[in-house]
């Protein structure tokens, strides 16, 4: 017997809209632009890396790299790590739009399939429903560069050499108007993510811990050194959840290219839970010029 499925949905539908982020346009678009506040636009930027935590937590650190990146971008390529799914290489979304408060982003189709010509990358929607790294960095995009095009991909597992064939994916569509923004928290600190470095003794303890292992790493990511962070990641045990897009990420970047650490924050900067903390970075990539 056969079963009637429905059409395929063409639009990816919110689902943090309200929770992570404000569900009202013209609250979301206050909000946004008052963390950017009037920082001012980087040179020759091509590529950030934002946290995507709630923005009640992350927000202000992701709002410097959104500022250093600045506004009149065409297309942006968000590359995120995928929390729910396990699957080796690299998924992308096949549809048409992704909707937020603040309206659709159209996607990019001739992008999309020029990346799954990788045989690493597959088309695979069932992996964005519930995932929350690439919806997060929607607004920000929409509010500073209205009309924007978009081209959402996870990155799962990577074997060796998987990153570089990836990079070389990703390569093509770094060209003029493209911004690339990587998704990605930092260090995952206490028992819910099976990671105590030190004890949880006092926030304080906790935090200076946190935010000097998020040091060390984000000192590999600002100089492009993608098999050093690989190293630090292995060395220490490191839970940084976007490991695998910043690889890929750092693998891709022109030769040349400049990164530099704009902020960070711990989520105890927001919360007082010091048994259960996340880092958050901001980086921009500078091109040489």
């Amino acid at each position: 017997m056969s079963h009637a499925t429905g059409p395929v949905p063409h639009v990816k539908e919110p689902h943090l809209a309200g929770r992570w982020y404000p569900a009202a346009p013209d609250v979301l678009v206050a909000s946004v632009r008052a963390m950017l506040g009037d920082g001012a636009p980087r040179p020759r930027v091509v590529a950030i890396v934002v946290p995507h935590a709630a923005y009640e937590y992350s927000g202000a650190t992701a709002a410097r790299a959104f500022a250093a990146a600045g506004p009149g971008w065409r297309r942006a390529v968000v590359v995120g790590p995928s929390h729910f799914a396990a699957f080796r290489g690299a998924a992308v979304l096949p549809m048409t739009a992704y909707r937020t408060p603040l309206g659709l982003l159209e996607l990019d189709r001739a992008a999309l399939d020029a990346l799954t010509r990788c045989a690493l990358v597959r088309a695979n929607p069932a992996v964005f429903l519930r995932e929350h790294a690439v919806e997060v960095q929607l607004p920000w995009l929409q509010v500073m560069s209205p009309g924007i095009t978009l081209v959402p991909m996870l990155v799962g597992r990577l074997d060796a050499g998987d990153g570089e064939t990836l990079a070389a994916a990703l390569r093509p569509l770094m060209e003029p108007g493209t911004l690339v923004v990587v998704s990605s928290d930092l260090v995952h600190y206490g028992r819910r993510f099976d990671y105590l470095p030190v004890p949880p003794a006092d926030p304080a303890t906790v935090a200076r811990a946190v935010t000097q292992l998020d040091d060390d790493a984000l000192d590999h990511i600002a100089a492009c050194d993608a098999d050093g962070l690989a190293r630090y990641v292995e060395r220490t045990g490191a839970t940084i959840c976007g490991r695998s897009p910043l690889d890929v990420l750092l693998r891709a970047l022109p030769p040349g290219t400049g990164g530099e650490v704009l902020a960070h924050a711990t989520s105890l900067d927001a919360g007082d839970d010091h048994e259960h903390v996340v880092g958050y970075g901001a980086v921009a990539f500078t091109a040489a010029g």
